[in-house]
């Protein structure tokens, strides 16, 4: 049997699927808010965790900085310092005094700072100390002599000395001693237990006469 729709059944049927639609709607708003908190967290949490493995990076970068630097002091204090007279002795060159972080200044600036100083009373030797020692090491060392040539380092009188270079590592990089060599330089490195000049006889220093 077939019953007719009247019109107040069609307005019931579009008024509930209305309902359902905007019912819908709001189960989907829901979901969508959910969602969006949901992702605002997980950015919350991924930026939690980035900085706390930055601040986990910057104190192991510290740390290893530190270890650096105290081995750097360590290779000066127990391996360069105490041989080092004898090394250059048996290269001729006498030295009496050494003298660690010995600096210049023009006015009341800093103009460069010797790491290690070996001095006569007509010989110098300028020694540059790093943990790796690199060709930029050198370039900078012999920018360093240059300065040293032109002004006097602080509370010492270089009038008629002769001022040679010398470059230690304890790991060398990019054949640095062979640049350094090849540039006038003496070279010291870590051998064992032991620090060495490795600049064989054929080895000629360069001299820097100061101008002062």
């Amino acid at each position: 049997m077939r019953t007719e729709l009247t019109k107040q059944d069609i307005l019931d049927l579009l008024d509930r699927q209305a309902k359902e639609f905007q019912q819908r709607l709001l189960e989907s708003d829901k979901s969508m808010n959910k969602n969006r908190e949901e992702f605002h967290q997980r950015l919350l949490d991924t930026e939690k965790s980035l900085e706390k493995s930055l601040k986990k990076s910057r104190a192991d970068f510290d740390k290893r900085l530190g270890e650096i630097a105290g081995t750097s002091g360590k290779f000066v204090e127990e391996m360069v310092r105490p041989k080092i007279i004898e090394l250059f002795s048996d290269r001729g060159i006498e030295i009496r005094t050494t003298m660690q972080n010995v600096i210049g200044l023009i006015g009341k600036e800093r103009y460069y700072e010797i790491d290690l100083l070996l001095i006569n009373t007509d010989v110098a030797v300028a020694v540059e100390i790093k943990s790796k020692l690199s060709k930029e090491d050198v370039d900078e060392h012999l920018e360093r002599l240059a300065k040293i040539q032109k002004v006097q380092p602080e509370r010492l009188n270089f009038g008629g000395v002769t001022l040679y270079g010398a470059v230690a590592g304890m790991i060398i990089e990019n054949q640095a001693d062979r640049y350094a060599y090849k540039n006038g330089l003496y070279v010291l490195r870590q051998k064992g237990n032991l620090v060495e000049i490795v600049n064989d006889e054929k080895f000629v220093p360069r001299e820097w006469k100061v101008e002062y």
